[in-house]
């Protein structure tokens, strides 16, 4: 299973996020273009985490889960 990753995002922004997922163990996501972040699809399909990773001025300043 490979990630997909929107290409249209910050590459800047999208390693912050995959060296976030590297620190926990987890292997296998998805990232897209949110409203104004980054939103992360994992787990299941069943029960899915969406996570939305908020930069300001270069710096990741919240993460919410959904």
């Amino acid at each position: 299973m490979s990630n997909k990753i929107d290409l249209s995002l910050n590459a800047f922004e999208v390693l912050v996020v995959v060296d976030h997922y590297e620190k926990l163990g987890i292997k296998h996501f998805d990232l897209m273009k949110g409203n104004g972040c980054i939103w992360a699809a994992r787990g299941s399909g069943s029960v899915p985490i969406n996570e939305y990773f908020v930069f300001r001025e270069g710096k990741l300043i919240d993460i919410q889960i959904d």
